[in-house]
């Protein structure tokens, strides 16, 4: 007795081998669209916590505060020796000056002249201007009210130059010479005498 081919297992691998070798591929299962990609997913961090903002840097002047003006006032104490009216006199004296900006410096100067006969005393009123250099040097002019005891007071014209020998932001070391002339004077009309300052800044 013949037996009949078993038609029905190759039949079955058979069609599951066509689709292959059409199109490479095999049916998608259900509930999938056919060449549609997979959907994609958002990236999850570690701890799955929201990234921090990028931190921003403070301005400068926040982390230094207000910026200071430098001081402008200026108090200041004279000392000097001269000669007038024939005798050997010893000055002091003081200042106060408030600073205008570019180098220059007002300021009214007071002093007294003791030592010699007649006592003197003087108020003057003047400018002066500060070289933006090493040491400072200074030129300045001023005028001059003179009070002199028993005499009539005199007006005169004089300037002042010198260095600025030590400073610091609030106190200045100044060595210089004064030069001074009587106005409406005939006889014994100029001064010429050395300086000595300190000036505290505030």
């Amino acid at each position: 007795m013949v037996r009949p081919p078993r038609l029905a297992p190759r039949l079955a691998a058979l069609a599951l081998l066509l689709p292959l070798a059409a199109g490479g591929q095999v049916a998608p299962p259900p509930g999938e669209t056919p060449g549609e990609p997979p959907p994609a997913t958002a990236p999850v961090t570690a701890t799955g916590a929201t990234p921090a903002p990028p931190a921003t840097e403070a301005p400068p002047n926040a982390l230094r505060g207000p910026v200071r003006e430098p001081p402008r006032w200026r108090l200041g104490v004279t000392f000097g020796a001269g000669t007038s009216y024939g005798g050997s006199y010893v000055m002091f004296g003081g200042l106060i000056g408030y600073d205008l900006g570019a180098g220059f410096e007002l300021y009214l100067d007071g002093q007294y002249w003791g030592g010699a006969s007649p006592h003197l005393g003087k108020v003057a009123p003047g400018v002066t201007w500060y070289a933006p250099i090493p040491y400072r040097p200074y030129l300045g002019l001023y005028y001059a009210r003179w009070f002199i005891g028993g005499e009539p007071n005199q007006d005169a014209l004089g300037g002042r130059f010198g260095v600025t020998i030590a400073s610091s932001p609030s106190v200045a070391l100044q060595a210089g010479m004064a030069y001074e002339r009587l106005l409406d004077c005939t006889s014994q009309c100029e001064a010429l005498w050395p300086e000595l300052t300190i000036g505290f800044r505030f």
